[in-house]
Formats: C-alpha cells, structure tokens, sequence
C-alpha cells in the first residue's frame, strides 16, 4: 500500500505497555543440571548414519573437545561452570566399539550435542539449532564427523575448544552471535556508528577494544571498495591474529585473546547498538547479563570457585527398550469405550510397532495393581500375538496409580537399563496412598522415563509433572477420538527404542478418522519421491462388523492392490507394498452404514533407496511435556520439515490443535518460515506460530500436517567457512597486503541463504507429525496479547520522500490484523530505544489507525504480508545527518507491541561537481 503523508503531523498514543513477556522454553534439557559449578548430564549423541569406521578417532575427538572446552568454560563464566560429567553415547548398531557401560536413559533424539552427517546449508560448520527466543535454550549442537576428525576442516571455524563454547552458550543460555553476516537484510557486515561523529561504517561485532584488521574484497583479494559510504556487500573484515581485546566469545571467538563474554561494565562493554542477532532478540541486553538471569547463575547460584576439574566421560551404548505399560483398568475406563479403545491401541502397539528385542511388561491398576505379564522379550510373532491377547477389556474399580507404578519400578523394571513405563489412566488417584505424589522421587530415582497418556479431561493434573521429572513425554486422547490420537500416544514411546538409520524409518505420511453413514468410504493419498518403500496400510476398526468388504489400493496407474490382512487382535486390516510408486493412490472400504461405529487409516512407508533420506517431520509445543499459563508463558507451536538435515522451505504447515473438554473439530493454526512473529529464523525449515486462542484450561494436544502446494524446495545449500582463506588473487598480493581472506559466507542469521541453482523442488509429499499435548493452567480472558514485534523495518528516503517497509504483523503476536502503527523519527537513535519511546519530545510522530480513513485499510493486512507506506517530510533532508525510525504496533484493544528495529538512512554531503551538469543525491541504507 501506498499512501503519501504528511510527517510533520504529531500524536500521543495513551495506551500501556504490556511489560516483557516470560521466557519461553523450546527445550528443557532436563537432564543436564548445574551442581556446585560442573555440568552433569550432558548427552553427546552419534547418529547410527555416522559410520563406525569413525569410531575411535570421534570419540578421542569429542573427550579432547569437550575436555579442553571446560577450561575455556571455565574462564569465560568467571570461575562459575564447567564440564564435570559427559556421556557419550554410541548407536546399538555399532557392534565392535568398546564402551563403558549400558545406556541408563540417554537417546539420540533427547541428546544435547549430535553427531551426525551434514546440513548441506552448514557444511562442517558447527551449529545450533535455536528457533525460541532471548533465554530459550537450543534444541542441540550438531557435528559432524568430518568436523571432529578432520583438523584441517575444523580449523576453518576455529578452535575446537572455544567454537564449543560458543555453541554452548547459545544452547544452554539463550544466547546469540554478536556478529554480521554476509548479504543479511537485518545483520549486516558493516553498519554506520552513529555515535560518534564523523560517522564512519564500522564491522558488525562486540569487543571491549577495538579491533584491528583489513578490509579486504573476497572476490578480488583487493581491499575493499566503498558505495555510498559503505563497503560494498563482497567486502569482509578480517582481524588481526593479535588482539588487544579479550571479548566477545559470541563474535570473533577464534581470535587467541577472546576469552569473555561482553556484559554493560566497563570490563567488557557491550555495543548496544549493532545490528547483530543478539541484540536483536535480547533487546540490546548484553551475552553476560542474559547469562547471568539464567537458572543456573540467579540468586547467587554456583558463586565462582578457584578450580574447576577434569571432566569425566563415559562411553554408553543404548540398548532396546524394556517397556511397562501401566493401565488404568478402573471403572470409568468403562466410558466413552475408553478401555476398548486402548485394549486395541495396545495391541496394534505390541503386535505391529515395538520393534524386536524390546520388552514389554503389563500392569492393570484399579484399587490396587495386578502383573498381567512380567517383563517378555519381543522376539517373534507368537510372542507378540500372546502379549496382546492379555491386554482384555474388563473395567471396574477404583484408581490407584501409584500402585501401578510402585510394581513398575518394583519388581518389574529394577535395575533394568532404558526402561520406559507408559501410563494410560482417565482418572483422578484415589485419597488412599500410595498416589503419585508418594512415589515420584522412587520413580525419577528408577532412571525410568515416564509417558504419560492421559483420557478425557479429568486425567489426574500430575500427569505433566510426572512426565516433566522423569525426562518424558505427555499426551492427551479426547474421548471422540477414533483411535489416531491414542496411536500416535503409543508411537511417542518409541524414541526411545535404538535408533535406526532414517532410511529405514517407517514415516507417516496419511492419517484419518472417520464415523458416519457412507457405505462406502474412498479418500486419496500421495506417495511421493523420496518414499515408497515398504509402504504400510492400516485400517483400524472399532468393531470387525463395521467393515464389510475389506479395503483395496488404487496404484497410480489404476491397478488394485486387493491383498488386505486382518488381525482380530487388534481389529486392524493392514496392506503392504514391498516399493511403492510415486504419485497419487487412493483406498476404498465398504461400511455398514452405522454412525456409532468408526475407522481410523493410516499410510507410512520408507525411504525410496537405502541410500536417499526421505523428507520428515516432527512437532512440538514451547510448553514441552509440563503445565503452562498461557497469559504469562504464550505458547508457539513449532513443526520442523526436512529431508534428511537439509531445512525443507515453501512447505504449507498446518498445526491442528485439540482440546480434551471440546467436541468442536481442532483448531487450525499456519504455521510459517518467515522470521516473524512466532518464527525465530527465516528458511530453517522451522515452521511456527502463537498458539493465542483457548476454550478453557485443560490439556491440549498438537499434530501437524505438512504438504508441498507447489512451492516446496529442498535447500541443498553449500559449504560455509567462518575462518579464514587464501584467495588466490589474496595469495599473488600475499607480498604487499599480506592480509588472508575469508572468502566464503558462515551460517546464518536472519534469513538461511537459499541457492535457487541446487535448491531442488520436493514434488507433492504430505507428512503427519504428533506433537504430544501439554496442560494450560491459565487462559487469557479478553484481549490480553499485544502484537509481535516488527523485525524487519527498511526505509529509503530522497529530497522529501520516505518510503516505509515492513511485514505486518498481527493483532494477537503472529495472528490477525493490526489496529494501528505508532511511527517515529528521530537524528538520535537514543529516542527510539524502547524505554525512551514514549517521550516525543525529541521525535516526530505519527499514528496511524484503520479507523482513522478508509483509504489506509490496504495497510492493515493480514500478518505476514509486506506493507509499504510512503510519507513525505515538511523539508527537504540534510546532508549529514542520520535519519532513523523506529515502530510499534497497536491492537484494538490498545496493546502496544515492543519496539521495532531501527532503520536508519543518512546522505552524505555530495562532492564538489567536476562539471556544471548539476548534482546527483546517493543514499546509504541501513536495514
């Protein structure tokens, strides 16, 4: 929208702001604690894809890392942590390298630090994976085996020791790099210190001393040429070996004398006013102010110490799972056909999804608890078959969980390694111990990982806790779920069985539930190219009469595949194909017409080739497995889509939300890639959004469905280097300049480069990912959310005219549409921080608002589109001077957003004219 305004205009906005949000945590680490100044816990996970021939040089690598790390640690908290104990865990694949002991409770997917083959966006780079926000800690550090063994290609980054401390602090604290990044619309290399006058473009970084170094052209090996007062974009800064500056780590880390993290002190002073991610994210704070309001340093928490010591490793080797299903057979399991729904989800489980060698106990609770079959290996059919056939639908009684997981940990699961008990109740405990409560810290103390399931909406509230201590998961089964729910319940306990390589993992790529009258019930499901092997098809019923001609497969090209089996154990008809052709397929079942009865179908299948990584999908709540409050903890819900490790963009997310208490269909929430609102990164394959509606407290659960619109790529991205390189223009100048080059982009900022020359497109694909569920304690009541923050402000001014744009963001965060835009423009960037905002006495304002004039509705759009808004100044601009604006979103109810970015324009004053042909204006911008 385009809309000329006179800026001269001036308003107050008389609204309050909502003070800063509660942090939000993306991940809990759970396992990792801070005692007495050493870390405890920590999980580095290899991947089965890493190849054993690597295995002794990785594991010598990762003690030498890590060890050495803790030193560096050490120094940078000032004498408050380090690495005491670290677990290194191989995959059960690998049979002929030593290890220590048995794997207790670690697995892959709930590690702190991965090893595994490469993002082909990074390369060997080390990265985080941190998609929350100021405080949230990461998901986990990834590496690569090249990166470990190779000293050559490592030392592209640095050393290893400060390079993992670098991650560290983003995974741990919530940290991110105080640093520019090449071609970034929001982190640039270069940026003009308005400051200080004359203004003059500065490298993009903080350090308590300046830091010396070069210029230098990565494309010519020249130094660096200037356009409009900047260096031009293939310009890069490269420091000197020898510095005088000893911060900061999340900067140029790899320089000898980086020791520290930058704080607001004189010691280490922070540069509040770069354009660099992290104070983006934390508003301006310094690295050493966020760490220091971290759990692990609050109150005077692990104080420094004179010494730390060495780290102590251990080497585990994860071993199958040893399972104790804990049922509540009490006598409201009788309502809403809950005890038949899970008499047939556990049986599906046992007889077609524990993997062989697992081992599976059961235990029935009502008043007291009852061993139906102590723990039995799964290794054949009939084995499976006799598990299942214990599993009876006969419910009454009262409902003593407690008891039931008292014989868990008692005489079934003591002393086992990587034992996990899944617990499936509806109600409330009984008064009588022993309750949850009495047996809690006997069960975290068991090292058993909890899944809680939880039926209906009077589910003990303790079950998110339980799950929460233990290291667990949580999920929620409405009682009008059909059986897809409790399914993927049941599946969520397989992480932590051994992990298999992802070739070889079933993916989920159709699901449905239907109940109504058709007779005959037909739907259609994509096969896509990365997949088709193995393709499974799973028709569950409730009750064998509803299905009355068993379910075929229609081939793309039309054949049928009329070869259904059907288990009475588990009332499940499935259909197999060994490879399965790309393209669209669909299905046919006759019914008997009853709207009391109902089907659940479900299609997964492997990679199409051992040796090609299908494209996946997982899910999750920034809530995690716990209870939240809503109003003070907004939840996002994320959904990560790739293929193999390479990020999977242009995807359509979908995040389908249900509440336990309501019968209405879920809630339907996009979710994006974009690097607003809700998302932290644009291109990641990250896809996320505020979840800001709720029909009551109570439990909720997430799924998401993923498809390609025809828009979907693969990022295959390219290499990336953080240190230096010789050019080979650098390397014939080597005589004069002497000045080594670092001719290649790191990874990444605001926005994750995309190649569109080796980006390749995905076809049609749909993918179905559980999210677990978590339980909200307090809802908002009214409009209490403020809009999102706007990240992305760009402006470009000339003679009289300022052009504004930005991407909308919405009335609630990442959702709706906008009332009004506060907008200001200041010569002092000062006036335009966000505890200076609301005084105008040293900038010009205007407001905007929808209710202001029809003509300014194509500026109030929906979240996520891009907006332009021109205005035009009173006088004609200075040469000069910096001309910097900054602003802030108002919802109906008078929220007001956090301040934006500030975008900042100057004009240098135009040379003398070598001709009498008149002068020409140039413009610096700064996003």
């Amino acid at each position: 929208m385009k809309r000329p305004m006179n800026l001269a205009l001036a308003a107050v906005v008389a609204t309050t702001a909502l003070a800063m949000l509660a942090q939000m945590a993306t991940a809990t680490q759970a396992s990792v604690s801070l005692m007495s100044n050493g870390y405890e816990g920590t999980v580095v996970a290899i991947s089965p894809s890493v190849d054993e021939l690597y295995a002794v040089d990785v594991i010598d690598s990762i003690k030498k890392t890590i060890g050495e790390a803790s030193e560096v640690l050490f120094r940078a908290s000032r004498q408050r942590a380090f690495f005491r104990d670290v677990k290194i865990l191989l995959p059960k694949t690998w049979t002929k390298t030593a290890y220590d002991q048995v794997a207790v409770t670690e697995n892959f997917q709930d590690s702190d630090i991965r090893v595994d083959v490469s993002n082909a966006v990074y390369g060997n780079q080390p990265y985080t994976e941190q998609p929350g926000g100021c405080g949230d800690p990461g998901r986990y550090i990834h590496l690569t085996p090249d990166y470990l063994t190779d000293d050559t290609e490592a030392a592209k980054w640095g050393p290893r020791d400060k390079t993992f401390v670098h991650e560290w602090a983003r995974l741990r604290w919530g940290v991110f790099d105080e640093i520019g990044y090449p071609d970034d619309p929001k982190y640039p290399l270069f940026y003009l210190d308005f400051a200080n006058f004359p203004f003059v473009p500065k490298p993009n970084y903080c350090a308590n001393q300046e830091l010396t170094g070069s210029k230098m052209d990565n494309t010519t090996g020249d130094l660096c040429t200037e356009l409009n007062g900047l260096p031009t974009a293939t310009c890069r800064f490269d420091p000197d070996a020898n510095q005088v500056a000893n911060s900061s780590l999340m900067s140029y880390y790899y320089l000898s004398s980086i020791e520290e993290f930058c704080d607001n002190t004189a010691r280490t002073p922070h540069v509040a006013d770069a354009p660099n991610r992290h104070n983006d994210k934390c508003g301006r704070s310094s690295v050493w102010e966020v760490i220091e309001s971290h759990a692990d340093f609050t109150a005077g928490a692990n104080p420094p110490v004179s010494s730390s010591t060495p780290t102590r490793f251990t080497v585990v080797r994860q071993e199958e799972a040893k399972f104790a299903l804990v049922l509540d057979y009490s006598g409201s399991m009788a309502s809403y056909d809950r005890i038949l729904k899970l008499q047939l989800a556990a049986r599906r489980w046992i007889l077609h999804e524990v993997s062989m060698g697992s081992s599976v106990a059961i235990i029935k609770f009502t008043s007291t608890a009852t061993l139906v079959a102590g723990l039995t290996t799964i290794n054949n059919d009939a084995t499976r078959q006799s598990l299942a056939q214990m599993i009876d639908s006969t419910a009454g009684g009262g409902t003593c969980i407690g008891c039931g997981l008292q014989m868990a940990i008692g005489s079934v699961l003591n002393g086992q390694r990587n034992a996990v008990i899944l617990l499936i109740t509806d109600g409330q405990e009984n008064p009588t111990p022993p309750r949850m409560s009495d047996v809690m810290n006997d069960v975290i103390a068991s090292g058993a990982r909890v899944v809680t399931i939880a039926f209906g909406e009077s589910a003990d509230p303790n079950l998110e806790l339980l799950a929460k201590n233990t290291n667990g998961k949580t999920f929620t089964v409405k009682d009008t779920d059909n059986g897809n729910q409790l399914n993927d319940a049941f599946l969520g306990a397989l992480t932590y069985q051994p992990g298999e390589v992802l070739a070889e993992a079933l993916i989920k790529i159709y699901e449905t539930d239907y109940q109504g009258t058709n007779t005959v019930f037909t739907e259609q499901f994509t096969v896509d190219a990365s997949l088709g092997r193995d393709l499974t098809f799973k028709l569950e019923t409730n009750t064998p009469t509803h299905v009355v001609s068993r379910p075929y497969l229609l081939r793309p090209d039309g054949t049928k595949v009329d070869i259904a089996t059907f288990d009475s154990t588990s009332n499940t008809y499935t259909i197999t194909e060994a490879m399965a052709d790309a393209g669209q397929w669909s299905y046919s079942v006759g019914l008997s017409g009853s709207s009391s009865n109902s089907i659940s179908v479900s299609v997964s299948a492997k990679a199409r080739t051992p040796n090609v990584n299908p494209i996946h999908t997982t899910a999750w709540a920034s809530a995690g497995s716990g209870s939240v409050n809503a109003v003070t903890n907004p939840v996002i819900i994320y959904a990560e889509v790739k293929q193999g490790n390479n990020p999977v963009v242009g995807a359509r997310v979908k995040a389908l939300i249900s509440e336990t208490s309501s019968t209405a269909a879920p809630q339907e929430i996009e979710l994006y890639d974009n690097g607003n609102g809700g998302d932290s990164q644009a291109g990641d394959g990250v896809y996320s959004a505020y979840l800001t509606k709720y029909s009551s407290v109570g439990r909720y659960s997430v799924k998401a469905q993923v498809w390609n619109d025809g828009s979907a790529l693969v990022n295959n991205g390219f290499t990336t280097s953080r240190r230096k390189r010789s050019h080979p223009a650098a390397r014939h100048r080597r005589a004069v300049s002497a000045h080594p080059l670092d001719t290649t982009p790191y990874c990444c900022g605001s926005v994750v480069p995309l190649d569109p020359t080796t980006a390749t497109p995905t076809g049609n694909f749909t993918r179905v990912a559980p999210g677990g569920s978590f339980q909200v304690t307090v809802i908002p009541t009214g409009d209490v959310f403020p809009s999102s923050r706007v990240t992305d402000l760009h402006m470009t001014l000339e003679k009289t005219n300022l052009s504004l744009t930005w991407t909308a963001t919405g009335d609630d965060f990442d959702a709706g549409t906008v009332s009004g835009y506060e907008i200001r423009l200041a010569h002092n960037a000062t006036y335009l921080h966000e505890d200076n905002f609301d005084s105008a006495a040293n900038a010009t304002t205007i407001l905007l608002s929808v209710a202001d004039s029809a003509n300014l509705t194509n500026l109030f759009v929906e979240a996520g589109q891009k907006v332009t808004l021109e205005l035009t100044l009173k006088e004609e601009v200075k040469y000069d001077t910096p001309y910097l604006v900054a602003l802030r979103a108002v919802d109906e109810a008078g929220n007001e957003s956090l301040v934006s970015n500030i975008a900042s324009v100057m004009i240098p004053t135009p040379p003398p004219p070598a001709d009498k042909k008149g002068l020409s204006l140039t413009l610096i911008v700064i996003g």
